[in-house]
């Protein structure tokens, strides 16, 4: 094709993305007349617009992409249609013949089936822009990006897998269509020899004939209908972050044009899955303490409140520990806030790993903690307390020696809805009272209220050691 045709239809195209007028549409009928005096067929046309629409996208911001491709239709349909009415006049003045006329009219269907399989394309295309521009859960973006390729793919099964922070390690997050509950269910990742493969090879990976490869591992009822399968990285910022798996039940299901689409949506792809993933690391240190990895202050007066309107909504007990560090500024004043620094990282541990899973621990501020422990009425919770007590009694720590005892304790004050507390502000402010108690008669214990003996004052506390049986 001339070059200077193909420069005028970028040209066309940069300017209509700014200007959809009339105007534009008949210079761009004209070029059409010219593309049928140089001989251009109509095939050519769809493959300097496709390149044409890329370039001016690239030219400008992710956010007016989609628009372009859209608007873009319109001046295809301007050219093709000028195109047509310039061939057939180009036809018919040079013979009138029938024959020519029916091959003119199979290159017009051979030409709507290119169009079509190009719109379809664009399509899984634009939907995977507006994921990158307004999906930042990570689920929902992976899941969409499945189900875009398998919708205008003739794949069976679409596994995607996805990298930990250093890239090491490659597990597979999703899987759609044929065995997708064996996949995830087996576990492939990184350590099984085709993934690996996949992994270490860095471009698209395909076999047309999986039986024609030696290295492949048939595994039954998993991947045992698998006939041929390709696998195309996610990059992001150079680095790898993850891989799409495309599998056929047939033999040579894998074209040149699917490659080619996957390879583009990859790309989208990896975009939106590094911008799902830095939202939700984000939003996790948000509400997490740095030093301890615990949830911060905020975050546990959010989860405080919403679980006491969950225990006052359905009648649930709910109960509340707050934790302070004995003797914390003897150690700090002795070996410095570095190594205190270290000792709170090895308490938040011990916490975390000694409550459920359906507990939320938390630092509350300096050495103090809490724990909110929904479903928990005050029997279970005291017996909560006493273990967590025991367990961080039983953490060895660099230098203990200076501490009273010779190793670290805490005090632990609790309170419970709706024995000791009716709302949020009291339970803090009764195990607070509880944690102020303990720390009066020795530490290294667990205190919790007295119930009321009559109407007037404040409830009363008392340590394990003096609470009825």
């Amino acid at each position: 094709m001339l070059e200077h045709l193909r420069e005028e239809y970028i040209s066309l195209i940069r300017e209509f993305s700014d200007d959809s007028s009339e105007k534009v549409l008949y210079q761009a009928s004209k070029l059409s007349k010219e593309f049928v005096e140089q001989g251009v067929g109509p095939e050519d046309i769809v493959d300097v617009h496709m390149q044409a629409v890329e370039l001016v996208a690239m030219e400008n911001s992710s956010i007016k992409g989609p628009q372009i491709l859209l608007n873009s239709f319109s001046l295809l349909l301007e050219s093709m249609m000028a195109y047509a009415l310039a061939y057939r006049e180009y036809m018919e003045s040079k013979n009138s013949r029938v024959s020519h006329l029916e091959a003119y009219a199979h290159e017009l269907e051979t030409l709507n089936s290119a169009l079509e399989q190009r719109i379809n394309e664009l399509s899984v295309l634009y939907e995977l822009t507006q994921v990158v521009n307004f999906s930042l859960d990570l689920q929902t973006t992976l899941r969409v990006i499945a189900e875009k390729l398998m919708e205008v793919t003739e794949y069976d099964t679409c596994n995607l897998y996805l990298a930990d922070s250093e890239a090491k390690e490659f597990q597979i997050q999703l899987s759609l269509g044929v065995n997708a509950d064996t996949y995830q269910a087996y576990g492939f990742n990184s350590g099984h020899g085709f993934i690996r493969a996949a992994i270490e090879n860095g471009k698209p990976l395909v076999f047309q004939d999986v039986n024609k490869e030696p290295g492949w591992q048939r595994i039954e009822g998993v991947n045992d209908h698998v006939q041929s399968w390709m696998s195309v990285p996610l990059v992001a910022k150079g680095k790898p972050i993850g891989i799409i798996t495309l599998s056929s039940s047939k033999v040579n299901a894998i074209s040149e044009d699917l490659l080619r689409l996957t390879f583009i949506a990859a790309s989208q792809a990896a975009s939106a899955i590094e911008r799902s993933r830095l939202y939700e690391e984000t939003k996790r240190l948000s509400i997490t303490d740095e030093k301890t990895g615990l949830y911060n202050y905020g975050h546990f007066k959010f989860l405080l409140s919403t679980e006491m309107k969950r225990a006052k909504r359905y009648g649930r007990p709910l109960s509340l520990f707050m934790i302070d560090v004995d003797n914390f500024k003897i150690y700090n004043d002795y070996y410095g806030h570095l190594d205190g620094d270290h000792v709170l990282e090895e308490l938040g541990k011990v916490i975390r790993q000694s409550v459920r899973d359906v507990d939320f621990p938390a630092r509350y501020g300096g050495d103090e903690f809490a724990v909110i422990l929904p479903e928990t009425d005050e029997a279970e919770a005291r017996e909560a307390a006493e273990r967590l007590r025991v367990c961080i009694e039983q953490l060895s720590i660099p230098n203990q020696g200076i501490l009273p005892g010779g190793k670290l304790t805490v005090s632990i004050g609790m309170s419970s809805y709706p024995i000791s507390a009716k709302t949020e502000e009291d339970l803090i402010r009764k195990a607070d009272a509880a944690l102020y108690q303990a720390k009066r008669k020795g530490k290294n214990r667990v205190a919790l209220p007295l119930p009321k003996k009559d109407g007037r004052g404040e409830k009363g506390v008392v340590d394990m050691g003096d609470a009825p049986g």
